[in-house]
């Protein structure tokens, strides 16, 4: 029996997953500005990692936004060097937001990429970053993880937040393994 289903559906369901929650990260309900700024940070970003570090980072993305990610991409000529002067005007340019709402759009977007890459994938990226960069695209962290430090400075309780993180990991590690194998029972069901 033939499958007739899109074989793109999942890539694009994976694809709106992630801009949707870098819209909500950036506050907005217009997705074509959250995919400027996710595409205008993912590029910033991989110019400036080594070509390892830019694979290792784009093998965390779905198919269709690591497709973004390398659109452009000239190994040979990375890592790029740009101040954060320059970050903040290329940044401008491609995400076409105004120099003033720069910082914000960068934080909005990395604070959207540390929720859905796995745990210390970002963090890893942004340590072969130089320092100022760095700070430029820390994510900020969220209101819940803020309460919960705030709560073990007072308590020394450090465990549900910790558990909540673990759990969201495990959770994105099962949406993998689960698209995994949909992906092989599809090829073994176009063999038969």
């Amino acid at each position: 029996m033939p499958n007739h289903q899109d074989p793109l559906a999942r890539a694009q369901n994976s694809a709106h997953e992630w801009l949707a929650a870098i819209s909500q990260a950036l506050g907005t309900q217009d997705r074509r500005f959250a995919y400027r700024a996710l595409r205008a940070w993912l590029h910033a970003l991989r110019d400036r990692l080594t070509v390892e570090a830019a694979a290792h980072f784009a093998a965390q993305l779905p198919e269709l936004l690591r497709g973004t990610y390398y659109d452009g991409w000239v190994p040979s000529r990375v890592p790029v060097r740009f101040s954060t002067e320059e970050c903040v005007e290329r940044f401008s340019t491609h995400a076409t937001v105004r120099r003033t709402d720069v910082r914000n759009t960068i934080t909005g977007v990395s604070t959207g990429m540390a929720e859905l890459l796995s745990p210390g994938t970002l963090e890893h990226a942004l340590q072969q970053l130089p320092q100022d960069l760095r700070e430029l695209f820390t994510p900020q962290q969220p209101a819940v993880a803020r309460a919960g430090q705030e709560e073990r400075g007072r308590h020394g309780h450090n465990g549900e937040h910790a558990e909540h993180a673990e759990m969201q990991s495990q959770l994105r590690d099962l949406r993998r393994q689960i698209d995994d194998l949909t992906d092989a029972v599809s090829a073994l069901s176009r063999r038969a």
